[in-house]
């Protein structure tokens, strides 16, 4: 069956194009646009597959010295990555972010719980907010050797969050940041400037966020990583907020992502860092979004005015490693079905369809 038979099917075009210096972009979002979200977009082969075995297939990522050998990293959540999971991911090749959510002493102690003996090119990153002890904190995980820092952010565009960009270039320019959420092709292009080498795109798509209810601030994470790709010239993208299954991850990296965030995905596993509770005779772990209220508590925010996250409990997953295998094994067999050995091959290769 031909493309033209399919009337309720079209072809993705992006509504922003990168042409020399100058991106030209459509900015009012009200011109009839339908922002692309996971549900409305599919991954169409037209390339006959010359990919006899999905373990030939290849997806590793640069982070600064870091290889990774999946694109998949893990969000800095309270109840996700503490220095179990941290490992964890490294070990399989990925890269955990430690949360920022303690004592800048508990974060160090982690840091360092989480990388003793780890091989070379085994990587784990750390959050850090861009305010308040922030400089306290950067500078004691970078002299327990962290190398990868995330700039740990709501709202990624944003005058403090380029301040920070600034002082962490001055302090250690051997640092790979990361920086965000941005959900524009703008705030991508402004965080690109100020310096950080790679940007999580992605605004309230993740399943314990409450921005978008709280705020009408909504950006689809293929929506944004799209804008995202149109507008960088350099940084990293990482797509960031709503991937439920392996085959969300597999949108966002043939859009052109870099890499992808987890967070709800791994959270309920073996090595996540949630309370575990039982109840009726299962097991649940608590997760939590960093804006919501018992974590703002934690913080020492004794009376928060707003919060934007939730608090739910989920269903114990075992080892991060088996969400792990299977994220990565959905991504070899979408890139053998694009006949792709590599990542880049991938997205030359892959087409796109909106469903209605």
């Amino acid at each position: 069956m031909k493309e033209d038979d399919l009337p309720a099917l079209t072809p993705l075009t992006p509504r922003l194009r990168a042409g020399g210096n100058e991106l030209e972009a459509t900015r009012t979002g009200l011109d009839g646009d339908v922002a692309l979200d996971f549900p409305g977009l599919t991954l169409v082969p037209r390339t006959v597959s010359t990919i006899t075995t999905r373990a030939a297939v290849r997806s590793e990522v640069v982070l600064g010295d870091a290889v990774l050998q999946g694109p998949l990293i893990g969000s800095p959540m309270p109840d996700v990555c503490g220095p179990a999971m941290c490992r964890t991911l490294a070990e399989l090749g990925c890269l955990g972010v430690l949360h920022r959510f303690q004592s800048v002493a508990a974060q160090v102690e982690q840091f360092l719980e989480a990388t003793t003996g780890l091989a070379a090119g085994q990587a784990v990153g750390a959050a850090v907010g861009v305010v308040g002890d922030f400089q306290e904190r950067f500078s004691a995980l970078h002299a327990a050797g962290c190398r990868i820092v995330c700039l740990d952010t709501a709202n990624g565009a944003h005058v403090q969050v380029g301040e920070a960009i600034d002082w962490v270039r001055a302090t250690a320019p051997d640092t790979f940041v990361i920086a965000g959420n941005v959900a524009s092709a703008e705030g991508f292009r402004w965080l690109e400037d100020r310096g950080a080498d790679a940007i999580r795109v992605g605004i309230a798509g993740g399943a314990l966020c409450e921005t978008r209810t709280e705020t009408g601030v909504y950006v689809p994470t293929p929506q944004a990583v799209m804008e995202a790709v149109s507008a960088r010239r350099r940084a990293l993208v990482i797509g960031d907020g709503g991937v439920r299954n392996p085959g969300d991850m597999c949108k966002l990296l043939a859009l052109g992502a870099d890499a992808v965030m987890l967070g709800s995905a791994l959270a309920g596993t073996r090595e996540s860092t949630g309370r575990e509770v039982v109840m009726r005779g299962r097991t649940y772990k608590v997760v939590r979004g960093a804006a919501s209220l018992s974590v703002q508590l934690e913080m020492g925010r004794s009376d928060p005015k707003h919060v934007e996250g939730t608090e739910t409990l989920v269903a114990s997953k075992g080892d991060a490693a088996e969400v792990v295998h299977r994220y990565l094994a959905g991504l070899r067999s979408s890139m053998a079905y694009m006949d792709a050995h590599d990542l880049a091959q991938y997205r030359r290769n892959v087409s796109f369809l909106r469903l209605p």
